[in-house]
């Protein structure tokens, strides 16, 4: 199965920063490499303070809170794998630098659209916005060990989530997969109709 993320955002317009050395602003990157990685390791989406950001994908709470920075976040892994490098993996996918004020707890399970906090400038932040990152990552011995696939390719796991975003708004999602499910049922119908009238 092909991993697919819908934007977090309504309309996100430039990202300040994208991900690898190429994407990340020059003035940042002594930074990144104090904090051990090579480059920004996600895509920055300037925002309005308090601006909603939603699931971008199906799947399970696993984090909800403040890092040592200061940071409020929110992880979200799925509970499908997708196909990785000839492989099939989980995705966690991280929201950064959000107000306090989260709704979604540990063990909530969220689906694509829904919201998951509001924008802000918490932790390492010079203005308010939306850090989004991906990791890929399989199960460990049991169901509470996970680890990064791609843990020491230095970005601390992360890859780019660019390739991965499916052209469409989390805020859309359910409407959009309602529409789908409804053109499905339509289709199998008129495949039932056609196999009546053939006589098969």
């Amino acid at each position: 199965m092909k991993l697919e993320l819908w934007y977090p955002v309504k309309k996100p317009g430039i990202a300040s920063q994208g991900f690898g050395p190429s994407k990340t602003a020059p003035d940042l990157l002594p930074m990144y490499k104090k904090l051990g990685l090579l480059a920004h390791n996600g895509i920055d989406y300037p925002l309005p303070r308090g601006t909603p950001i939603r699931a971008a994908h199906n799947g399970l709470v696993v984090y909800a809170g403040m890092d040592s920075n200061g940071g409020w976040g929110v992880v979200i892994r799925t509970q499908e794998p997708f196909d990785y490098n000839n492989d099939l993996v989980f995705a966690k996918s991280i929201y950064w630098h959000l107000l306090p004020n989260i709704p979604v707890k540990v063990g909530a399970q969220v689906k694509a659209g829904d919201i998951i906090g509001y924008a802000d400038t918490t932790g390492l932040a010079t203005g308010s916005h939306l850090h989004f990152g991906l990791k890929p990552q399989l199960k460990g011995e049991n169901d509470w060990t996970w680890y990064n696939v791609e843990q020491n390719n230095g970005y601390n796991g992360s890859i780019d989530p660019a390739p991965y975003w499916n052209g469409y708004y989390a805020e859309d999602a359910q409407t959009i997969i309602s529409i789908m499910g409804q053109q499905i049922s339509i289709l199998q119908k008129l495949v039932s109709l056609m196999k009546l009238a053939l006589g098969k």
